[in-house]
């Protein structure tokens, strides 16, 4: 199986205070098992240190950089076809608050055919999320 990794199951993986944490911990170690390949966006990684820097400190972000090796993630770097597929996504949302980041993922799990999402968030359709 291929698995997009989201942000706030970064944050959940690295922030022990954070709600998502032991959720986290457990989908990696399910995944691991099962031999399937994670993937992140270099978007995510932005938005997940950009998050770890707000909701707790910069030495967290340099933790989790640090540490981001060790979870083996290949990533994807956002190319054109990928920015212009996310774009499409985007403008088509109807509520307010949106995250492009989001809808990238939704571009990324289009494109790549990707199986799932690790994601906590409501905004995925549930039949993706893995979380």
């Amino acid at each position: 199986m291929k698995v997009l990794v989201d942000s706030d199951f970064l944050v959940g993986l690295f922030r022990e205070g954070d709600a998502h944490h032991l959720n986290s911990l457990n989908l990696l170690k399910k995944e691991t098992r099962a031999g399937s390949g994670l993937f992140v966006s270099n978007l995510v990684l932005f938005e997940t240190a950009t998050v770890l820097a707000h909701r707790v400190n910069m030495d967290a972000v340099r933790l989790f950089y640090n540490r981001l090796p060790k979870l083996k993630l290949k990533q994807i770097s956002i190319d054109e076809g990928l920015e212009n597929k996310s774009w499409e996504i985007f403008l088509k949302q109807t509520k307010k608050g949106c995250s492009f980041v989001d809808c990238s993922n939704l571009a990324a799990v289009e494109i790549y055919k990707f199986d799932g999402i690790l994601s906590f968030d409501k905004f995925y359709p549930k039949s993706l999320k893995k979380g």
